[in-house]
């Protein structure tokens, strides 16, 4: 697994910004939340005023940057709308990469030890080190200090989001104490986050200057409980090895807290859809919560290298992710989101120039992937939404991901809407954004439950939402390319042994 080094946040001259650094604390999560320390530097007799703690700040944000890797591969390529093939070789990786997408995964198997477990250690250091730093602030005195707790509590929040999302219930811890923890069941996650985030938004400002934009706002507060009510009779529903029971729904919640951000003046739709995916596209309006990059080594994001074919890109490529031939083959060829896709004959993204694959021949990527365990250098559509950026340090490009961004925001209260019977309102959402992207104009007639999940994945490709699409539209366990069904269970992830055999209070999820 990749790992990406933190940054530290320090204030100069009143402005925040970032640089590379090693973690004066880094706490490495399990259970626990703890680890012996190694060092005599301890919250106690570090966090003395504002540059040190806003470094502190900084290592809680800088862990947004590990969940793009396992998290977001596992809420990809999990669906029906990424793959990664063994290519030779290449990506074969003691089948994990294929027990992903066959939803395949245990408590002891590959992915389960690599992947699942990763997730559940990104999120739990997240939390580790919010919990620290709230704790050592109990001990300083800072004139923003409530905006700095408000931004921990947030933080704290999202990454248990994750945990939420893909394990369900687990322990709710606040402090940083070393003893083994029972798991707090989902709905009680669910209620915790929920009114962190509540109490968090009131005290968040609603955006920050240039040098700060990647700091955590109201919106970014509101974004995450927007997708809670959406996601509410999940998340708050009991999954047995039968499958899910359902909890309550939150359609009016969902729209109602969409409509904060939508009517705070703050976030509007950019007019080229594209630009809210390019190398500077910290400039999108649409930005709502997002991990931050730059061309830094250890700083950037990495997607280019994930999908593209070894001879194009400058440092080479792991010609690994691939979407799959129905999703590509899903998108209007009028729809300029269809763009994202390479298909065809290459080049290399920075030359423009042909390439050839490995055995000298012209390199073609073809949708259709015939044997997925030998598939071909070509075979597969790539994902290219975040194109390389011009300035990038050697695979870090400065692209910032957006967990959410404005478009979702606009599905999310379509989707509300039409499950509480304004299919008016929800058609009405869905056609805005549809105006952005053809030319001339094609809009959707009537509104249907498939069209919304199919919209979504027209606006969203890519962006980590598709698990929990499927799984809210009851369509993730069943078949797909290159997967069975599966059994229902599998709409949450294995507790990973490893953190069991940590924690012995721990319970395993259903079937697993």
């Amino acid at each position: 697994m990749r790992r990406f080094p933190v940054t530290k946040l320090i204030r100069a001259a009143g402005r925040v910004t970032l640089l590379l650094l090693t973690p004066v604390l880094a706490q490495v999560a399990c259970t626990s939340l703890t680890e012996t320390p190694t060092s005599s530097i301890t919250p106690e007799t570090f966090y003395r005023n504002q540059a040190e703690v806003l470094g502190g700040l900084a290592g809680v944000y800088s862990q947004l940057r590990n969940t793009l890797w396992a998290y977001y591969n596992l809420s990809e390529i999990t669906t029906d709308e990424m793959v990664v093939p063994t290519r030779g070789q290449d990506w074969y990786d003691n089948g994990r990469w294929l027990e992903i997408h066959r939803q395949l995964w245990g408590a002891n198997t590959p992915s389960g030890l690599e992947d699942v477990n990763g997730a559940w250690v990104d999120a739990f250091t997240g939390v580790a080190r919010a919990n620290v730093l709230l704790d050592a602030l109990q001990r300083v005195s800072l004139t923003d200090k409530p905006v700095i707790e408000a931004e921990l509590r947030t933080l704290r929040a999202f990454y248990y989001y994750q945990l939420m999302d893909f394990f369900g219930g687990v322990p709710i811890v606040t402090e940083t104490g070393i003893k083994p923890r029972e798991r707090n069941t989902r709905a009680e996650v669910f209620q915790f986050i929920e009114t962190e985030l509540k109490a968090a938004r009131d005290v968040l400002p609603a955006s920050w200057d240039a040098t700060n934009r990647a700091r955590f706002t109201k919106g970014a507060a509101n974004a995450i409980l927007a997708n809670m009510y959406l996601n509410a009779e999940v998340f708050t529903g009991t999954v047995t090895a039968g499958g899910l029971t359902k909890g309550q729904p939150r359609w009016a919640d969902a729209v109602a807290t969409a409509d904060l951000i939508l009517n705070s003046g703050v976030y509007s739709l950019a007019t080229d859809w594209r630009s809210s995916f390019r190398g500077d596209n910290h400039n999108s309006p649409e930005n709502i919560l997002v991990v931050h990059h730059l061309s830094m080594s250890g700083l950037g994001l990495n997607f280019v290298m994930r999908a593209l074919h070894y001879n194009q890109f400058s440092p080479s490529p792991w010609n690994g992710f691939s979407t799959l031939a129905d999703a590509y083959n899903a998108f209007d060829a009028a729809d300029q989101r269809r763009q994202i896709f390479l298909a065809g004959p290459q080049v290399n993204v920075e030359t423009n120039l042909p390439v050839n694959d490995r055995t000298g021949v012209r390199l073609v990527f073809t949708p259709e992937i015939r044997d997925v365990t030998q598939a071909t250098e070509g075979e597969g559509a790539r994902i290219m939404k975040w194109p390389p950026d011009p300035g990038h340090a050697s695979e870090n490009n400065a692209n910032d991901f957006a967990y959410f961004r404005l478009g979702e925001i606009y599905l999310i209260k379509a989707e509300a809407q039409f499950n509480l019977g304004n299919s008016g309102g929800a058609l009405q959402l869905i056609n805005t954004l549809r105006a952005r992207v053809f030319n001339p104009a094609k809009p959707l007639t009537a509104v249907t439950a498939d069209a919304i999940l199919q919209e979504r994945l027209f606006e969203l490709t890519g962006e980590a939402k598709r698990r929990q699409d499927l799984i809210r539209f009851g369509k993730f366990t069943l078949p797909f390319a290159f997967k069975l069904q599966r059994e229902p269970f599998r709409i949450l992830m294995p507790i990973p042994q490893t953190q069991i055999g940590a924690n012995p209070l721990l319970l395993q999820n259903p079937g697993y």
